[in-house]
């Protein structure tokens, strides 16, 4: 299902805060967010849907089933939706959907936005269906949002905390992070990603208050990793794991949140064989994932390594330059030159397209500006291109992907052609050109469903 009809999409973000609509709704239906099994609430800016997806490797390969709910989706609504390891079907989806509307349009009528009324069917759903746990991705913020009217979840997770959606959540990190710690529950165990001094703040204020056993990337674990291990200490409970399947160095922390939030719960016993498998089989679509073939790749760009992330803030392209960074000296310490790295970027349009590029000056060669297919709150391509510009990176816009590519392909044979890659050790193959994929995971999706090998 691309988008279900009710509740209607056509405005979906316009934000109306509060709860009051959701538990109006809910008690309508029988207050199914009561009949939930264990439940890991997860919010923050950076890494949510990855903690999402270490979690549900581990507990998998523990040998539960497992709920998910996450936002957005790339392809398929569906992806929003697991039960017990299963998408939701249409049929299933259709089902909840209309008992939700049935009950909405009792008079007094219920308005719900399309956050809410996805959110109180989803609970419904998860309410029928058993489960071992349930892992919860919060939407927006926290405190107001649609998913914080469970009442006792097993842990909280707050990932890392950055500056985005400042128009709903306050213009500095102090506020962004209020609303953040909304999540946190009375003696609940708290697991705090990598943060900033200011937003640490206030989460470990809120959760001392609350009296819930704290735990802090850097202060109650850190982790390590040499390439072919990583190592974790925390409550004396000491680690050696392989690095995840996920890449970046933001990934290996991400992965040490999500294993802290397993030691911190009694709910659910967890093995440390779990954890190995879980990390080595983890798979989480649009994070630096490698691009091997598909209907674009295989027609237009077959000979480049091309990798795929919906990464849209400023952490995000942190992260992406961090990876560029450790990939080339890797190349370098085999004496080879690093490849162009070129950048395919779409962006929505309340995000700086200016800080999100800024970071990796210096490290693409080139950018190709895009728009978001069918979405009108979508950057303009030349207004991707033009801060590109800005921030002293080479760009051009294009139309769709196949244009893109095109230019590509030109720009990469003229670099070619003027000795760009003559100085490669010559025994040295395979080394090709990067193509990052990038901006949104609006985007992200829109390459997916246009790569598919076939319709969706």
């Amino acid at each position: 299902m691309k988008l279900p009809e009710w509740p209607s999409p056509k405005g979906y973000r316009d934000i109306k805060f509060g709860l009051d609509r959701v538990y109006d709704l809910l008690e309508r239906l029988g207050n199914p967010h009561y009949l939930l099994p264990p439940t890991i609430h997860i919010a923050g800016t950076n890494g949510k849907g990855s903690n999402i997806a270490y979690l549900d490797a581990i507990f998998t390969d523990a040998g539960y089933k497992t709920h998910k709910y996450i936002s957005p989706h790339l392809v398929e609504f569906n992806e929003r939706i697991i039960l017990a390891g299963k998408e939701i079907t249409d049929d299933y989806l259709t089902q909840i959907l209309n008992e939700c509307k049935k009950a909405a349009e009792i008079e007094p009528k219920i308005n719900v936005t399309f956050f809410e009324g996805i959110t109180i069917a989803a609970f419904l759903a998860f309410s029928r269906i058993e489960a071992d746990i349930l892992l919860l991705e919060v939407g927006m913020g926290g405190r107001l949002d649609a998913t914080n009217v469970i009442l006792d979840p097993i842990a909280t997770i707050i990932t890392p905390i950055s500056n985005d959606h400042q128009e709903f959540l306050g213009n500095s990190l102090a506020k962004i992070a209020f609303e953040k710690a909304g999540i946190i529950k009375e003696g609940v165990p708290v697991i705090i990603g990598k943060q900033k001094d200011e937003a640490l703040k206030i989460l470990t204020h809120i959760a001392q208050k609350k009296n819930c056993p704290l735990y802090i990337l850097g202060r109650d674990w850190d982790v390590t990793d040499d390439g072919n291990k990583i190592k974790m200490n925390i409550n004396d409970h000491k680690l050696k794991l392989p690095p995840p399947a996920l890449v970046g160095r933001h990934q290996i922390e991400n992965a040490s949140t999500a294993i802290a939030a397993i030691l911190s719960q009694n709910s659910l016993e967890v093995s440390d064989l779990n954890l190995f498998h879980g990390l080595k089989q983890v798979k989480w679509p649009a994070r630096l994932e490698k691009i091997k073939s598909g209907k674009l790749v295989n027609k237009l760009i077959k000979n480049f390594d091309i990798y795929l992330d919906g990464g849209h803030n400023e952490n995000s392209s942190q992260a992406v330059n961090n990876w560029l960074i450790k990939e080339n000296m890797k190349l370098i310490k085999r004496n080879i030159k690093p490849p162009p790295t070129y950048l395919v970027c779409a962006m929505l349009e309340n995000k700086n397209i200016f800080r999100f590029l800024k970071y990796l000056s210096g490290r693409v060669d080139f950018v190709i500006g895009m728009a978001i297919k069918d979405e009108n709150q979508t950057k303009t391509a030349e207004k991707i291109a033009k801060n590109a510009l800005e921030v002293g990176i080479v760009a051009i816009d294009a139309k769709d992907f196949t244009e893109a590519f095109h230019y590509i392909k030109m720009i990469d044979e003229d670099k070619k052609k003027k000795g760009f890659l003559r100085k490669l050790n010559p025994f040295k193959k395979n080394n090709k050109a990067r193509i990052l994929i990038c901006g949104s995971l609006y985007f992200a999706g829109q390459f997916m469903e246009e790569n598919a090998e076939k319709e969706r």
